[in-house]
Order: C-alpha cells, then sequence, then structure tokens
C-alpha cells in the first residue's frame, strides 16, 4: 500500500535524512553536515529532489541543499521558500 503526501506539505527533516539515506547509502542524521561528513556530491543531491519533487509535488531547489547543509536547515529553507514563494 503507497501512501500519499500531501501537495502542501513541507518535508521534515527526517524525511530529508532518509532521501540523502537512499540515495547515498550513507548514515545521515538531523545534524549531518550532508557534504562534510555524508560525502553528498551534485548527483546526490539531483536523484534526492527528484524523489522530493515526486514525493511532494513540487520542485525543491538545489540551493535549499547548499545552503541548508544539514536535513534540519535543508527542511528550514524548504520551509521558508515554500512560505516566501
Amino acid at each position: 500500500m503507497t501512501t500519499s503526501t500531501p501537495a502542501n506539505s513541507t518535508p521534515s527533516a527526517q524525511e530529508i535524512v532518509e532521501c540523502i539515506k537512499a540515495v547515498t547509502n550513507r548514515d545521515v542524521t538531523p545534524d549531518t553536515d550532508i557534504f562534510d561528513s555524508a560525502g553528498v556530491d551534485s548527483l546526490s543531491i539531483l536523484r534526492c529532489r527528484a524523489n522530493l519533487k515526486t514525493k511532494f509535488g513540487f520542485p525543491v531547489p538545489a540551493s535549499a541543499f547548499f545552503n541548508g547543509r544539514t536535513p534540519t536547515g535543508i527542511a528550514q529553507r524548504i520551509e521558508e521558500i515554500r512560505e516566501n514563494g
């Protein structure tokens, strides 16, 4: 059974963690610096952005990852982008 996510919801830090784990196969926590500690690269970001777009129904800009750096920070950036347009 597949669960759908409401289009107006925003990914939580834990959902970002799961996305990064799925594309990198690395252990990540909400406070992990994804570039320094998890070895995330631009291809990983593209994959995670595609997964999040599929799940949440809106594009997540790469800047959310680069400026957020941790799953918590990324979730906060996405929330800010969604609120401010």
